[in-house]
């Protein structure tokens, strides 16, 4: 996981290099140049260490951002899943996987809302680097079927969790003639309630826009893109029956034994078949079981449409929608400083 991460931002790093000498002589959109009262203006009482190589790039007519923002954002999506490779096991017992010849999965839908504060830096004019903590919230529908050799059983399942979420990124802009290109590396855990173990994601982030200036240094960027999710493909949890198992198909559970196939099955499924059963009737509130299986977006990549709003250096708004596959909103307050 490290030397990914590390292979990761030196390929951002490096993306970043190779086009900041065009980005700094050739690529900024003239309607966005500073005046020469302006620079004279800045540089009068220019005396910030970051970003690193900032007051060359005023002395160039660049206007930079304040080097550094707190953020408050709210995001909210909602996609579909892949599962398989499903295990189940009791106690101390380790996951049989066999049982994803028994259970089905399909049509699995989550929705995501999540509100986390991201505190960044302008590193370098053209690096931004940051960190976030946050929380989230899920919901996440199944609609598994339990396949017996001469009936299958389908039911919907509905499990909430919530969970803390921290990580950290880096985003590289630069200048491409009189627009610029974007792009967003960053890599979180989240520590939800039913899972052992944080999951770790990464999102790639990639964005061609336009800046427009207005009056008063009022600003506003527009921009198209795409973004790439990419988090871990194997869970593992316990959950008790009664958040698992919807109540209008436990008589049908618990009837599983006297079905016409029932006596074909596999010893362990049938002992399997009977603890769950067990459990039901005799530990509803306390029986559990362990759970396993690998996990995927149903479609990694999705489309982004998206709008930025500077009302003054101090504060910018942003506005951004996922389409296309996955679909998500995304609310941010900035104030930089």
């Amino acid at each position: 996981m490290k030397k990914k991460i590390m292979l990761s931002c030196l390929v951002l790093l490096i993306f970043m290099f190779l086009f900041t000498e065009t980005s700094y002589s050739q690529s900024q959109n003239p309607d966005m140049r500073l005046t020469q009262t302006e620079i004279d203006s800045i540089l009068k009482n220019y005396d910030q260490i970051f970003p690193i190589w900032g007051k060359k790039v005023v002395e160039k007519g660049f206007d930079l951002p304040y080097p550094y923002g707190a953020n408050i954002i709210y995001f909210y999506m909602t996609q579909g899943i892949d599962m398989g490779n499903f295990g189940l096991s009791f106690g101390d017992n380790p996951l049989n996987h066999a049982w994803s010849d028994v259970i089905k999965f399909k049509d699995t839908k989550t929705v995501v809302n999540t509100v986390n504060a991201r505190f960044d830096l302008w590193l370098f004019p053209f690096l931004n680097v940051y960190g976030l903590l946050g929380k989230g919230w899920s919901s996440t529908t199944v609609h598994p079927t339990i396949v017996l050799p001469d009936k299958e059983i389908p039911f919907t399942s509905k499990v909430d969790q919530s969970g803390i979420y921290y990580g950290f990124g880096l985003t590289g802009a630069v200048g491409i003639k009189k627009n610029w290109l974007s792009l967003d590396m960053n890599w979180t855990w989240t520590d939800l309630e039913l899972l052992d173990e944080p999951v770790p994601a990464r999102i790639t982030g990639i964005r061609y826009g336009r800046t427009i200036k207005f009056k008063k240094q009022r600003k506003m960027a527009i921009w198209i893109g795409a973004m790439h999710q990419k988090f871990q493909t194997e869970t593992r949890g316990t959950i008790f029956l009664k958040d698992a198992l919807p109540g209008d198909v436990i008589d049908d559970i618990v009837d599983i034994p006297n079905q016409p196939g029932f006596g074909d099955l596999p010893q362990w499924q049938q002992d399997m078949i009977l603890k769950v059963i067990d459990g039901i009737q005799n530990k509803w509130e306390m029986a559990a079981i362990n759970y396993g299986m690998d996990k995927a977006p149903e479609s990694p990549w999705n489309m982004l449409i998206g709008v930025n709003y500077e009302h003054t250096k101090h504060w910018h708004f942003r506005v951004e929608a996922g389409v296309i596959k996955r679909y998500s909103l995304l609310l941010n307050a900035n104030y930089r400083f």
